[in-house]
């Protein structure tokens, strides 16, 4: 294995997170194009395991941890700026041990964590799952009826006052993603 120089003596995570199709991956393309972060989103890793187990299955709960939590590791421990896409569902507890955990493995370095959660109403996020591109890249991102179905069985509604500080909300509804960008490149500085 490659040793990794640290850039930085202490990295960022930026942890966007959000309902399917809100922009997660979009924004951080235009972010890692326009900062030195490295973009880590949530279906490098599963579509992989998707492919091999399934949607849903243990095996896909299980690796996906797995791989997550070393790569936030090595990351962390290289002193990288890193982008982490996550789909949050603040239903089950399961989500904010997740967070909770890759928050701690960065602070443990000395890193900055830092949130920044993407809103839009269901009508657009549905309108964006229909684009074809997305499945380009993300083979098993949910389509219009998917991000649909998902809205009544998922809670993606952050609590209010959220969990953690260096927190931001921003509405992506009628903003480019060079503005998006804009933003969260001016609180990542």
């Amino acid at each position: 294995m490659y040793e990794v120089e640290a850039k930085n003596k202490n990295g960022k995570l930026l942890i966007i997170f959000g309902p399917p199709a809100v922009g997660k991956t979009s924004v951080g393309k235009v972010l890692e194009s326009r900062s030195n972060f490295k973009l880590f989103h949530n279906h490098m890793v599963m579509d992989s395991i998707m492919h091999l187990f399934g949607v849903g299955t243990l095996s896909e709960d299980k690796l996906s941890r797995i791989i997550r939590e070393n790569v936030i590791k090595e990351a962390a421990e290289a002193g990288m700026n890193l982008i982490f896409t996550y789909v949050w569902n603040f239903a089950k507890e399961k989500g904010k041990t997740n967070i909770d955990f890759y928050k701690n493995i960065y602070e443990s370095t000395g890193g900055e964590v830092i949130f920044i959660e993407l809103v839009a109403p269901l009508s657009v996020r549905a309108e964006r799952a229909n684009n074809p591109m997305r499945n380009v890249e993300k083979k098993y991102a949910p389509n219009r009826d998917r991000v649909l179905a998902l809205e009544d069985s998922l809670n993606f509604t952050s609590p209010n006052p959220f969990f953690y500080s260096n927190y931001t909300k921003i509405d992506t509804e009628n903003k480019t993603l060079e503005a998006i960008a804009e933003i969260i490149l001016s609180i990542i500085r």
